[in-house]
């Protein structure tokens, strides 16, 4: 029989996924048309201070629709200002493009990432809305030990077959996905990670994380009993949109202890 190139596989698989990912974002939150992703990764840095970096950055990362001046425009970099007033923020220009030629980790840790270790910082947090939310939680899981805490706002996490086959369980703690999982499942993947949110023996990042009471990615009640407790769940009157974004960042910003 001939020999299946184990490279080929790989890329194939991988290719898969972030298609699947970029067919589901768009059905989901109506994506238009990706921009070229380009190298470097754009980003805003914005230190708190001329004096230098502080101990903590913020690496946020805007939806689908957005840019990173609309993050500094809502209010986004001030709020985390008023209330943590040492700690450092970055918009990571992290678009749709990355995600769909399969860059996205790699951009990130070279042009943002490592070069934030390079200026000293040594607590790192992501945080990010709608795609952001969920380039927080992929990156997170691609990189054990490199982020320090995640606040994920209103990111997709699973389709609704997906989520149902999840409730079906009883939710993540009691569900146990089938192994191993196809090539390309994304979604299982990200689901089974944050399920050893549960297990004390398996280090994780930090997590607050929350949805709108009325968005259409939100999961269903329940999802995270036994795996988060109740003061890492945000919830805010709202859709997907920028009202609850916003309550649920400062809401976010009162809980984390983003500074030392």
């Amino acid at each position: 029989m001939p020999t299946i190139n184990t490279a080929l596989l790989s890329l194939c698989s991988r290719a898969t996924l972030w298609l699947l990912m970029t067919w589901v974002l768009g059905l989901q939150v109506g994506c238009a048309l990706p921009r070229p992703a380009k190298v470097p990764m754009d980003a805003l840095w914005l230190p708190a201070s001329s004096n230098g970096p502080g101990h903590t950055l913020i690496v946020f990362m805007p939806g689908s629709q957005e840019v990173p001046q609309d993050i500094v425009r809502e209010g986004f970099v001030d709020q985390a200002r008023a209330r943590h007033p040492g700690v450092d923020v970055v918009v990571a220009d992290a678009h749709m493009g990355y995600f769909r030629n399969g860059s996205f980790e790699a951009r990130l840790r070279a042009d943002v990432i490592e070069p934030a270790r390079a200026r000293g910082y040594r607590s790192i947090w992501l945080a990010g809305i709608s795609l952001g939310g969920m380039g927080s939680l992929l990156y997170a899981k691609s990189a054990p030990g490199e982020i320090d805490g995640l606040i994920a706002l209103a990111p997709f996490i699973g389709s609704p077959g997906v989520l149902g086959e999840v409730a079906e369980a009883g939710g993540l703690a009691r569900w146990q996905p089938g192994l191993p999982l196809q090539p390309g499942d994304f979604q299982r993947d990200l689901l089974r990670w944050l399920k050893g949110y549960g297990d004390p023996t398996q280090a994780r990042p930090l997590l607050y994380i929350g949805y709108g009471n009325r968005d259409r990615l939100a999961p269903f009640p329940g999802l995270f009993n036994g795996l988060l407790p109740a003061d890492r769940l945000l919830s805010a009157p709202g859709g997907h949109d920028w009202a609850p974004w916003k309550a649920m960042w400062v809401d976010a910003l009162e809980r984390a202890p983003l500074q030392p």
